[in-house]
């Protein structure tokens, strides 16, 4: 039986990065990632000032990875269009490559990673971790980091999780030259009943268009991909006029179900000691706040700030200190943003009052993670 002294579950953007702050740091650290190779993931795919810190110090070079940037969002219900400078320089990649440029940076900086190795049961014995990987036999490890975004091992699953009524769908396009050019530098956000979408451009010319709808409204759809979009795009001309003429990437979009919206992990008594969550396995923001990705890379660089110090406690208490406020908020203006009247009041509000958009947004930033001299386990 091989014995690990870090094992990361995930190899996502939370997995992957804490990966490299762990080899940067000197630890011997094995990544298992269930896919045997890069693959797409339902994202917003924004990547926010937050996030491009994190992601510097990793040492990415999103420039170089073609990274799109971002100016200014536009928010659109019918025909009304809000629109504001955002209060800094976001990027758009897709997580296609952000992932792997994170595991081949992992790699580099001397940790282990394993492609195509599913984690089947994950026991908790008296002095390990012992972790069955399929095909790979059993490994035990004296920490284990949880990075399996919002989907659960079996036996692990989140408790307390509040929202789950809402459906994830994302798919690339390809647009006309005349589109992409009236897209650069901006995000265009489209409130719709039960729901919203995000559409922005990524790298190699093409964009990426994500929405959530509530279980209740693609429900009335006939619960098709097809008959959703159609119903989307005919109640909302800028949106049809931004797609008119673009071409899907792929044959049928990305989905999820159940996301768990507002969620916040609580460490119970019982906790295992040497586990720590990550990502959204910590906690999972409404799409629409941007902010996913900077919530995953700050639960990372906090988890091993913290296991460096000796203590899961520890960063399960802090990262929900530094997360739970923002979460509420978010949450707060996802749920009401699922009904008609309250879209069209928050469009009347950002039409009359454009930079109450950019104060939400400055005032939704995350602190690097700082811990005193006296918090140490």
């Amino acid at each position: 039986m091989k014995r690990r002294e870090v094992v990361v579950v995930g190899g996502g953007l939370a997995g992957g990065a804490a990966a490299i702050r762990l080899a940067q740091n000197g630890q011997k650290v094995l990544l298992l990632e269930k896919e045997p190779a890069a693959h797409d993931k339902v994202c917003g795919e924004f990547i926010s000032a937050d996030a491009q810190h994190y992601l510097r110090e990793l040492g990415l070079d999103l420039a170089a990875l073609d990274a799109e940037r971002i100016t200014s969002i536009w928010l659109m219900r019918g025909q009304s269009i809000a629109s504001a400078r955002l209060p800094f320089s976001g990027l758009s990649l897709s997580r296609r490559v952000l992932d792997e440029a994170l595991l081949l940076r992992a790699h580099d900086q001397g940790a282990q990673i394993w492609r195509g190795a599913a984690v089947t049961a994950m026991v908790r014995e008296p002095e390990c971790w012992r972790i069955e990987v399929a095909g790979h036999g059993v490994i035990q490890a004296e920490t284990l980091l949880l990075a399996t975004g919002k989907h659960d091992l079996r036996k692990w699953r989140r408790a307390g999780v509040t929202q789950t009524d809402f459906v994830g769908f994302k798919c690339h396009f390809l647009l006309t030259t005349a589109q992409r050019s009236a897209l650069s530098g901006r995000v265009e956000m489209t409130l719709f009943d039960g729901g919203y979408a995000g559409l922005s451009l990524i790298e190699r010319g093409k964009a990426n268009f994500c929405l959530v709808v509530t279980r209740r409204h693609f429900a009335r759809y006939g619960k098709t991909w097809d008959a959703l979009l159609s119903g989307i795009l005919k109640a909302s001309p800028p949106l049809a006029e931004r797609l008119h003429g673009a071409q899907p990437c792929w044959p049928r979009p990305l989905s999820i179900f159940g996301m768990p919206y507002g969620f916040v992990y609580r460490v119970p008594s019982s906790a295992p000691p040497g586990l720590y969550r990550l990502g959204d396995q910590m906690a999972v923001i409404p799409s629409f706040s941007g902010y996913g990705m900077s919530i995953a890379l700050h639960t990372a660089f906090l988890a091993v700030e913290c296991h460096l110090r000796g203590g899961a406690d520890l960063y399960h208490r802090q990262a929900r200190s530094d997360l739970l406020p923002l979460i509420r908020r978010a949450s707060w203006l996802s749920k009401i943003a699922e009904y008609p009247l309250a879209q069209r009041g928050m469009l009347f509000a950002f039409r009359i009052r454009p930079e109450l958009i950019t104060m939400i947004a400055r005032h939704s930033r995350i602190s690097p993670p700082k811990l005193g001299a006296d918090q140490v386990c």
